[in-house]
C-alpha cells in the first residue's frame, strides 16, 4: 500500500468515525431533548399541504388557519390517546383490585379441594402424610393469598407513582404544541434561514435529503400501518374463536395501543392472560397465551420485512439497526437509527462522502 493510499484510508476511516460519532451524539443525547421540537416540526410538515390547501380555497390568512388546524389536530389526538390511555388503566386498576377478591373466591377454594382429595387418598396410607399435607396446604393458601395482596398493593402504587411523570409530559406536549404553532406560521421563513446556514453548494443536498427524509417518514407511517392492520386482524379472529364478548371493539384498541411506545399488545394481553389463569379460566388463558405468541412470531417476522422493503433496507439489516437502536439508544433508537442509515445510504450512493 502506497503512502497516498495510507493517507487516504486513514483519513476516510476518521471522516467515518467521526460522522458515528456524530450520529451516535444525536441520537443518544440531542434527540430526546429536542423531542417536543422534532414532533412540532413533523406536525406542522404534515398539516402544510392542508394549511395551503384551505388557506387558498376559503380566503383565509394562512396563519390563522394553522392556528385552528394544528390546536384540532392536537385536541383531537390528545382526546383519543387520553381516552384510550384512561380506559386502559382504570380496567388495570379494576382488574388487579379484585385479584383478593378473585383470589377468595376461586383459587382458595380450588387449592384446598385440591388437598382435600390428596387427604383423602393418604388417608389410608399414613396419618403423618395427611398432617403434613395440611400444614402444606395451609402455608401454600396464605403464601399465594400475601402475594396477590401484595402484587395489588404494589401495582396500585405504582400507578399513582406514574402521575410523578405527567407535568413533564404535560410540559413536553406544551411544548411540542407551541412549535407546531410557530413552525406552521412561519414555516418557509424558519426553513430558509436554516438553509442559509449552509454553503450554497449545499443547499440542494439539504433540500434532497429533507425530501427524502419525509419521503421515508412516510413509508415507516404506512409500514407500521400495515403492521397495526395485522395485528388486528389476529386478535379479532383469535379473540373470536375464543368467544370473547366485544372481540372486534377490544382488538381494535389493543392494535392501537400495540403502536404506541413502551405498550404494545403484552401491555393487555400479559395482565389479561394472569388474570383469568388466576380465576381458573384454564381454556381462556392457554388460548390468550398462544395467541400472543402467535402475535410476537408474525411480528417479528413481518416487522423487519415491511419497514426494510418501505425504506430500502434489506430486512437483516434492519432487524440489525432496531436491536441495536433499542440496546444503545433506548426506544428512540428503534425508529431513529434505521433511518438515519438510510439517509447515511442515500448520501454514499450520491457520493455525498467523495465530495
Amino acid at each position: 500500500m502506497t503512502i497516498e493510499k495510507k493517507k487516504s484510508f486513514i483519513i476516510n476511516f476518521i471522516y467515518f468515525a467521526l460522522i458515528i460519532a456524530i450520529v451516535f451524539i444525536v441520537i443518544k443525547y440531542v434527540l430526546g431533548l429536542l423531542m417536543p421540537f422534532i414532533i412540532g416540526f413533523i406536525v406542522a410538515l404534515l398539516l402544510k399541504p392542508v394549511i395551503n390547501f384551505t388557506s387558498e380555497k376559503l380566503h383565509v390568512h394562512k396563519k390563522a388557519v394553522a392556528v385552528i388546524l394544528i390546536m384540532l389536530f392536537y385536541s383531537v389526538s390528545g382526546f383519543f390517546v387520553s381516552w384510550i390511555g384512561l380506559r386502559f388503566l382504570a380496567e388495570l386498576k379494576d382488574g388487579i383490585i379484585k385479584l383478593p377478591e378473585i383470589y377468595a373466591m376461586d383459587i382458595e377454594p380450588a387449592i384446598n379441594e385440591i388437598f382435600d382429595n390428596a387427604e383423602r387418598i393418604t388417608a389410608q396410607l399414613d396419618p403423618m402424610m395427611v398432617q403434613a399435607i395440611q400444614n402444606m396446604a395451609d402455608s401454600l393458601s396464605q403464601s399465594v393469598g400475601s402475594f396477590i395482596s401484595s402484587i395489588s398493593s404494589k401495582t396500585i402504587g405504582f400507578i399513582a407513582s406514574s402521575a410523578s411523570f405527567v407535568p413533564g409530559l404535560f410540559l413536553s406536549i406544551i411544548f411540542a404544541v407551541i412549535s407546531s404553532l410557530f413552525f406552521a406560521m412561519d414555516y418557509n421563513k424558519i426553513t430558509g434561514y436554516i438553509a442559509k446556514l449552509f454553503p450554497s453548494q449545499k443547499q440542494n443536498l439539504l433540500a434532497e435529503i429533507k425530501a427524502f427524509a419525509t419521503g421515508i417518514g412516510l413509508k415507516y407511517v404506512k409500514a407500521y400501518a400495515i403492521l397495526m392492520a395485522v395485528t388486528f386482524i389476529e386478535l379479532a379472529v383469535g379473540l373470536s374463536i375464543l368467544k370473547v364478548d366485544g372481540a372486534i371493539t377490544i382488538s381494535a384498541l389493543i392494535a392501537v395501543i400495540d403502536i404506541l411506545p413502551v405498550l404494545g399488545t403484552g401491555s393487555v394481553v400479559v395482565p389479561w392472560f394472569i388474570i383469568e389463569l388466576i380465576k381458573g379460566n384454564i381454556p381462556l388463558a392457554i388460548g390468550l397465551a398462544v395467541l400472543y405468541l402467535i402475535i410476537i412470531i408474525v411480528r417479528n417476522i413481518l416487522e423487519p420485512k415491511l419497514v426494510g422493503k418501505q425504506i430500502g433496507l434489506h430486512p437483516l439489516v434492519m432487524l440489525i439497526c432496531i436491536y441495536i437502536g433499542l440496546k444503545v439508544f433506548g426506544l428512540i433508537g428503534i425508529l431513529a437509527l434505521p433511518v438515519t442509515v438510510v439517509i447515511i445510504k442515500h448520501l454514499y450512493d450520491n457520493d455525498f462522502f467523495k465530495q
